[in-house]
């Protein structure tokens, strides 16, 4: 007993501060000789109980002692000095140390457990049997690990679902270096402690660590020797640094030299070998990995192969490489691009039905400019979505960060052109995709990350050729486009900014069952088809009755030609988006809507990013001189027919055309108007049926 450290401690003993402690070390005092003196002093350590009513006395720490009870102490000592339990009790202390995909616990899990108890190294492996490790931590009385408050513990509460680890004795490396001036990562520290690593890891870091797991997944077994090899050394690193700062700054320091400790880093066995597991039981570990965790079918997405999708890594400066990809089907085309020309050409040829980019392309809610001398700069440089992914421990800049200013600025740039030329564009992280369906990011290895697309389905030359990493990165990009087309994404934002799509395994249901817009020229009957596809219980609406509504002058109710010099004016005033929000807004959730009144790409672009399969757009085609004696029968139009038709409001009505899905041509009488879009409506609502069958 005289040789363990708690024998010389006496802050457990009620009435005894850190100060008073130091001169009873002065005094040469013992557990033993305070106890002697407890029966004719009863004053001293003994005027307070202990939380089971018993008083705290030297007698119960010498008790404890003999019966090798850590728990006592560790019920009264404050972390920072459970040095004092483990150089005590060793063979009751646990190093502890995960491996992991990564730093989300909503995205990424653990892949390997290594711990270390009375110099006997052991490790468990996603997939195989947990009980080994699980009665090894219920025995030991406290862990030690590296900022296992922050990570390790965290995340094995969450797999286990439970809170026993968070709740365990802990005495963690990171917070306990720091207090005598060792700062940084545990790498770094064991550098400066003189902590060597072997050769074959000694440059292996956690990102490493992560591409050794995906490779033993592809089907090597090395590579989970080596993550293994890798564990053992974090965990050997722990007990070094342990040492190191007990030895080195506290023993013989601020703990006087009393008892006789052991190093936690001698004499620790391992086999390294027998830790591997056998090549059948790896075979079951990556079925495992495959059935429980990566388990997303491509099968799923089969509702967006008919759409050509482009996918955009973009650069923020024109000097660096922009990746470019073309995704139909499984089928990817890679390029890489510099300049805005080099994108539209790309855009142009292959005639994209969507564009998903790696951007931001929208600024922080209430900023009016990407610099830092924006006046309204007190706003922030955070978007919501980045907010949202950094609560999920996802690591993503924020839009407005100087290194991010550019890149932001081109983006929005960019979305606008798509837009106003028809093509619908969403917003992307291929890192956060990546995390989400499983793939390993190219920073941790381009190899695997083209592996990982591979084994996801995804067929190209980029598979046989030599690529680079944005060019891997646009094919995500144009994969995330595909689980947007198929309903398994989920929008990040709010409505003032722009959504961030990310993946997810979840079917979304849709805001709203069917979406019909109505296009056409001036007097081609939108209005006669809308108010009949209402009376078959759809909302009817119209872009006049929000435009309608914009009019501040106080004249009264807007006429047709009042409503085109408005409705002109916030085109030009960049509003075209802000109406279609102001339309959403009066559209009841989970309804059928027709829309009368599309005039712009815009409107088109903004119903396809939000509704996409369920936005159908109708053009009605009539014959010009029958439009021109329709709108003269109306009279009161205050203009010409052809003032009407070249107005600048119309002028992109001929362009809706070519991006209809379905053309109506209105020259007939008008019941066979109605034959036609009673078939249309048959048909939308098997595709309904159809769509939420599967």
């Amino acid at each position: 007993m005289q040789d363990l450290l708690l024998y010389y401690s006496f802050l457990q003993l009620h009435g005894v501060s850190a100060r008073k402690e130091i001169g009873l070390w002065k005094a040469r005092e013992t557990l033993d000789t305070l106890a002697a003196r407890e029966n004719v002093q009863l004053s001293f350590f003994d005027d307070g109980n202990d939380p089971d009513g018993s008083p705290c006395s030297a007698s119960r720490s010498i008790q404890a002692l003999r019966e090798k009870d850590a728990m006592f102490f560790l019920d009264r000592l404050e972390s920072k000095e459970y040095y004092r339990i483990a150089y005590s009790f060793p063979q009751d202390v646990m190093f502890l140390d995960i491996e992991t995909t990564g730093l989300s616990r909503v995205y990424h899990y653990i892949t390997c457990i290594g711990w270390i108890v009375d110099g006997q190294y052991d490790c468990w492996i996603r997939g195989t049997d947990p009980e080994p490790f699980l009665k090894a931590f219920q025995k030991a009385k406290m862990i030690v690990t590296f900022n296992g408050t922050m990570f390790d513990c965290k995340f094995l509460d969450l797999y286990f679902g439970t809170e026993d680890f968070s709740q365990k004795p802990h005495l963690d490396l990171r917070y306990f270096c720091k207090r005598f001036g060792l700062s940084g990562g545990q790498k770094k520290i064991e550098q400066l402690m003189g902590f060597i690593r072997p050769g074959s890891i000694k440059e292996t870091d956690g990102k490493e660590a992560i591409a050794l797991w995906y490779s033993f997944l592809f089907g090597e077994r090395t590579a989970l020797k080596k993550l293994i090899e890798y564990n053992y050394y974090d965990l050997r690193g722990m007990t070094h640094l342990l040492d190191g700062v007990f030895f080195g700054s506290i023993y013989g320091s601020i703990f006087p030299k009393r008892g006789k400790p052991r190093r936690f880093e001698h004499n620790i066995k391992c086999d390294l070998v027998q830790c591997l597991p056998p090549e059948e039981t790896c075979k079951c570990i990556r079925e495992e990995i495959k059935n429980s965790i990566s388990n997303f079918s491509r099968e799923r997405l089969q509702d967006a192969y008919p759409y050509r999708i482009v996918g955009i890594d973009l650069a923020g400066k024109v000097s660096r490489r922009t990746g470019l990809c073309l995704l139909k089907g499984n089928k990817a085309e890679t390029r890489v691009a510099h300049t805005d020309e080099d994108i539209g050409k790309f855009i142009c040829e292959k005639k994209p039905d969507l564009i998903s980019i790696d951007a931001p392309l929208s600024l922080p809610n209430g900023r009016t400019s990407v610099y830092d001398d924006d006046p309204e700069r007190h706003f922030g440089i955070t978007r919501e979505s980045e907010r949202e992914l950094k609560k999920r421990g996802v690591n993503c800049y924020p839009a407005l960060i100087r290194s991010m200013q550019e890149l932001t600025k081109r983006g929005i740039r960019l979305a606008e052109q798509f837009r106003n030329a028809g093509y619908p564009v969403i917003e992307c992280f291929p890192g956060a995709a990546q995390d989400v369906i499983q793939l390993p990011r190219k920073r941790t290895d381009e190899s695997l990350l083209k592996r990982g697309l591979s084994r996801f389905g995804i067929q190209g030359s980029f598979r046989t050729e030599k690529v680079c990493h944005d060019e891997l990165d646009a094919i995500t990009a144009s994969l995330v486009g595909q689980f947007f087309i198929s309903g398994f994404y989920e929008p990040l934002g709010c409505p003032e900014e722009n959504d961030l799509i990310i993946p997810q395994r979840e079917y979304r249901l849709p805001a709203h069952k069917i979406v019909i817009g109505l296009a056409g020229p001036v007097a081609a009957g939108k209005t006669t088809v809308g108010e009949y596809i209402q009376q078959h219980g759809f909302q009817y609406i119209r872009y006049s009755q929000v435009i309608g509504n914009s009019d501040t002058s106080g004249v009264g109710p807007l006429g047709r030609n009042d409503l085109r010099e408005a409705g002109a004016a916030l085109y030009l005033g960049k509003g075209q988006y802000g109406l279609n929000e102001k339309l959403e807004g009066r559209i009841s959730e989970d309804d059928c809507v027709v829309i009368d009144g599309m005039r712009h790409n815009e409107d088109y672009t903004f119903w396809k990013e939000h509704c996409f399969t369920r936005f159908v757009l109708v053009y009605i085609d009539t014959d010009y001189e029958l439009c021109r004696s329709r709108f003269l029968q109306r009279g009161n139009e205050g203009c010409t027919y052809e003032e009407a038709v070249n107005h600048s409001a119309e002028a992109d009505v001929a362009a809706l055309r070519l991006k209809a899905d379905i053309v109506i041509q209105n020259n007939n009488e008008l019941k066979d108007l109605y034959v036609r879009v009673d078939h249309i409506l048959v048909e939308l609502k098997k595709s309904m049926d159809s769509e939420e069958q599967q």
